[in-house]
């Protein structure tokens, strides 16, 4: 059988620029005849693309065609009986040739076509041979926004464990694309992939700010920061139908309640992310309550320390590095000065 165009890449990875290519190609010309040949690959890719065209692994066996297009490399190129063959250029040879990375050449190559202007010119100043421009072909079909879901919660049963891996098991089923991140102490096995466990830390505001919900699906709640801090921050909120959720303002508008049982999950509501409201936290009165008089309170100086040894500051939420000076507490200073660090002289 003659084909009309044969594409060949010697190994289709898991993720990739060819592969991207290919991808996009088979969408958008899939009413040409295409047959793509390979040595080895990845069984997802090769999947996706046999939805549009012929996909091949090569096994010795001989192919004839009208245009032979070769990606990277042309070890196959004597087993295909082309009348062009044609290689396309995907990278910056310039910067290969530095790499000691020397160019493709074949003796039964007829043209050469690159994926942008500086492919073209840096492969033609490299080897002398002219390159068509031709850019890769995109296809963008509507996209489905990923949720950014955030919950800063123990995983205990009454904080309803149970339910926040329910929901994620929900979200995956009705192939909703999202990101959780747990900021927890936990770390439990078995949950979705795309639920991400993240070390406590005292500060995840600008993570809530960000995300497009808030996930709290307790048993009970006397009050709830994070629920209240979220809707602050214009930020929606899951959750359970706790009593005290009416008394802080939560309604239709800002909040998405599931039920106990965690059934009928309205899983379209959720796909449509964020939304916008006001909202305006109960006024505290503790100004009212505490005794008056002016703080006492002399803060303690921080100690600067040099770091002699690279470590992960657990409170930094960061590696330190040898040599590097911070400024921490007396007490955190003592702790340090056993272990990884001397001191210092600072201004501060």
């Amino acid at each position: 059988m003659k084909y009309k165009n044969l594409f060949y890449f010697t190994n289709i990875n898991k993720i990739g620029g060819v592969e991207t290519f290919y991808w996009y190609m088979v969408q958008k010309y899939k009413a040409y005849d295409i047959l793509i040949v390979y040595k080895s690959g990845d069984d997802r890719q090769i999947a996706r693309l046999k939805q549009f065209v012929r996909v091949e692994k090569f096994n010795g066996q001989r192919f004839q065609c009208e245009k032979a297009f070769f990606n990277y490399t042309v070890d196959i190129i004597d087993y295909v009986d082309a009348d062009e063959y044609i290689q396309v250029i995907h990278g910056d040879y310039k910067a290969f040739k530095k790499l000691g990375v020397p160019p493709r050449k074949h003796p039964k190559l007829t043209k050469r076509v690159g994926v942008s202007q500086l492919v073209c010119d840096t492969f033609e100043e490299v080897t002398g041979e002219h390159v068509d421009l031709v850019y890769n072909p995109i296809v963008l079909p509507k996209q489905k926004k990923a949720l950014n879901l955030i919950s800063a919660t123990r995983l205990t049963r009454e904080k309803g464990a149970a339910r926040l891996k329910r929901l994620s098991e929900v979200l995956d089923l009705n192939d909703i694309p999202y990101t959780w991140q747990i900021f927890t102490d936990a770390r439990p096995k078995d949950w979705s992939p795309n639920v991400i466990f993240r070390d406590t830390r005292l500060d995840i505001l600008p993570y809530v700010a960000s995300a497009d919900y808030l996930v709290q699906l307790s048993d009970t709640e006397g009050y709830c920061f994070s629920v209240v801090e979220a809707l602050c921050l214009g930020t929606p909120v899951i959750v359970t139908p706790c009593p005290v959720y009416q008394e802080l303002g939560l309604n239709e508008s800002n909040s998405i309640m599931l039920e106990f049982d965690m059934k009928d999950i309205p899983v379209d509501e959720i796909a449509k992310g964020k939304r916008k409201f006001k909202y305006t936290p109960p006024q505290d009165r503790w100004g009212e309550i505490l005794a008056k008089g002016k703080s006492t309170y002399d803060p303690e100086t921080p100690m600067a320390v040099v770091i002699t040894k690279t470590y992960y500051d657990m409170l930094l939420h960061r590696q330190v590095k040898e040599g590097e000076t911070i400024l921490v507490p007396p007490e955190r200073a003592k702790t340090l000065l056993g272990k990884v660090a001397k001191g210092a002289k600072t201004d501060k």
